[in-house]
């Protein structure tokens, strides 16, 4: 039989009402309409206006170089991002495996299916690659 929420309160005065089990606020405990703060203080953050953090916004404090190193950072690290998901797709089981799961049969099949045909085009790629030494050879 489960008690009212005043009676568990009664029954356990040192009940955290305001939290849930996994910490946080329950949205009716504050009385703050608002979301966020500062959950010590319960002050409202300050918020930026728009544009405020806009990466190509001349009238910040970076000069020159900072913005073009800071463009190259961000070029780089989405090439890095790319190369990633390019990588998820040539190896569909890689991700599961990385966060160790047992890849799906699915994902298994894809990539029994990338192997087969990199396979196939490697032996066209050495096919063609042996007719032309032959029709290279016979014109001489």
């Amino acid at each position: 039989m489960v008690a009212d929420a005043e009676t568990q309160l009664a029954q356990n005065p040192s009940l955290d009402t305001k939290h849930d089990a996994a910490g946080a606020k329950h949205p009716e405990a504050s009385n703050d309409t608002k979301a966020g703060g500062n959950p010590q203080t319960g002050d409202r953050y300050e918020v930026a206006p728009e544009g405020a953090h806009s990466r190509l916004d001349r009238k910040d404090e970076r000069n020159h170089g900072n913005a073009l190193a800071d463009a190259k950072r961000v070029e780089k690290l989405e090439e890095e991002a790319q190369a990633a998901h390019d990588e998820a797709i040539k190896h569909p089981t890689a991700i599961a495996r990385a966060h160790g799961n047992e890849p799906s049969r699915g994902a298994k099949k894809d990539e029994e299916i990338i192997d087969d045909e990199e396979e196939e085009l490697r032996k066209k790629d050495e096919a063609k690659k042996q007719s032309k030494e032959a029709h290279a050879h016979h014109k001489h």
